[in-house]
């Protein structure tokens, strides 16, 4: 089981979301929009970035897991994912405002419509169990934003900003068990 990759699937899910949003009606490409850092995102119409990654202390999974009737899996690790999503257009600039405003709009109106991804979402493999990752916008007031915005030489592009969780990465240690299968009373009261 490759349970390790569902941080990647779940951006690739988000990316899959903004090509069906996005693409033919705001883009011409679905190669136009992709995961990359802000100071790194090549020919990316709209690039999206994992900023960050943090447990999900709201869930406190403590119990062990059945595998099987020999085999119990420990806890699962549950993570929010924090995404920044930023437009670089290269169109006309007496244009490019607007349409910059149109995708963001569109992105908005795309993550509220579908606020949880499931395993249909997910690119290019299925990933059964993660009907549960809600994406939500995250409320940053300015200066944070402009904190999470560390491009050199370059001013600050106005950015999408969300969470993705929870996220369960399953964990990979295994602990053998012994079932009961039998049960012997006895009985040794005396009678008054």
């Amino acid at each position: 089981m490759s349970d390790y990759t569902k941080i990647a699937d779940t951006g690739n899910g988000i990316i899959t979301l903004l090509k069906e949003a996005l693409i033919p009606e705001l883009l011409n490409s679905p190669d136009q929009i992709g995961l990359c850092s802000p100071e790194d995102h090549g020919d990316f119409a709209v690039g999206v970035w994992l900023y960050d990654v943090r447990e999900d202390t709201s869930i406190q999974d403590h119990e062990m897991a059945n595998i099987d009737r020999n085999a119990q899996r420990y806890p699962s690790t549950y993570l929010t994912l924090y995404y920044m999503i930023t437009l670089y257009l290269q169109s006309d600039l007496k244009y490019r405002a607007v349409q910059e405003h149109q995708i963001m709009g569109k992105i908005i109106q795309a993550f509220r419509d579908k606020a949880a991804l499931d395993s249909d979402t997910f690119a290019p493999t299925d990933v059964p169990g993660n009907a549960n990752i809600r994406i939500q916008m995250l409320e940053l007031e300015t200066e944070e934003k402009v904190r999470l915005w560390t491009v050199p030489n370059a001013a600050y592009r106005t950015s999408l900003y969300y969470t993705a969780g929870p996220v369960e990465l399953q964990s990979t240690r295994v602990k053998s068990v012994k079932r009961v299968r039998e049960i012997s009373y006895r009985y040794s009261g005396k009678e008054s």
